[in-house]
């Protein structure tokens, strides 16, 4: 059986991956952090390696007789505060993934970015879209580089894959609708402009679908196809939620209480494409935002809105 490591595996996308790359006959190694990350792989197929990412003997040793690894360890990780140790998490921790690559002679690397790293645009974004990475974007971008840099990977295959707004229960998706159901939910300005998002699932299968068919050296675009502005967005849970609309921020207060790196990302038009990647056989099982979080979020699944708005 082909063995697989995924490094952040007990995480919000790294358990979507695990599940489908076990679904697909994979036999996969979870790289944690901690213990307690053990159940989280284990309930969705794979089993757990614990050990720091940082640690390079740690990382040879669980890349053992591996086909295949995939990096998606990120800051969730880090200790609270520590940007240096975040940026070292993803960088360094590609590099001795890389490393332990060559040493066993694993095939492929494919490593999980952000479509955070393209610039703000009013066009359709593709893998050739001119790039502006800024703020935790820049630690991805640089931990892409480091991958495809063939000094450092030698015959290994380097993937990259830049998933756009990840959607669930759980992540940055939780954290909003918890917001909104606090009434503390905020867009910028109108919050007329597009984000392109991806349900959990069908990243997993995705990720495991560039696992297997990938080109190497290629980046891929990792959306449903169907972006929405993140008005459209929010109030959509909101109304499923029988909670009032968000409200709204200026630039200038966005900029204030987010930092202006996050404040422009939040802003950013990002209506992306994600053909190259359906053009390896991929397509996601739920081809906009409105369908997936309702088959996906225990809150917005309900047949009907609630109406238990506050007064």
């Amino acid at each position: 059986m082909r063995k697989a490591l995924v490094a952040g595996a007990g995480g919000y996308l790294g358990q979507a991956i695990v599940h489908a790359l076990a679904g697909s006959g994979w036999e996969v190694r979870g790289l944690v952090r901690t213990p307690s990350a053990i159940r989280r792989v284990e309930n969705v197929g794979g089993r757990c390696v614990v050990a720091d990412i940082l640690d390079s003997a740690a990382v040879e040793t669980a890349a053992r007789g591996c086909d295949l690894m995939i990096h998606v360890a990120a800051s969730a990780a880090s200790p609270p505060g520590d940007p240096q140790h975040a940026a070292r998490v993803r960088e360094e921790g590609c590099r001795n993934l890389l490393r332990a690559a060559r040493i066993h002679g694993c095939r492929r690397v494919v490593v999980g970015s952000g479509y955070w790293v393209y610039a703000d645009q009013p066009g359709t974004i593709t893998e050739e879209s001119p790039l502006d990475p800024r703020g935790e974007s820049r630690v991805n971008f640089a931990t892409e580089m480091t991958a495809r840099d063939p000094e450092i990977h030698g015959s290994s295959e380097v993937v990259v894959v830049r998933p756009g707004m990840v959607y669930g229960d759980g992540s940055w998706c939780r954290a909003a609708l918890d917001a909104i159901t606090e009434g503390t939910y905020r867009y910028i300005e109108t919050g007329a402009n597009s984000w392109s998002f991806i349900s959990r699932e069908d990243a997993g299968t995705a990720f495991a679908q560039v696992a297997e068919n990938g080109v190497p050296g290629e980046v891929y675009n990792l959306v449903d196809g169907r972006p929405a502005s993140w008005r459209e967005f929010g109030d959509f849970m909101a109304h499923r939620l029988g909670r009032l609309p968000p409200g709204r921020l200026t630039a200038e207060e966005a900029e204030r209480l987010y930092g202006p790196d996050v404040a422009h990302h939040l802003r950013a038009r990002r209506a992306c494409s994600s053909a190259k990647l359906e053009r390896l056989g991929w397509n996601p099982r739920f081809r906009e935002f409105r369908e997936g979080l309702t088959a996906t979020v225990p809150e917005l699944s309900d047949d009907e809105p609630r109406t238990d708005r506050p007064t």
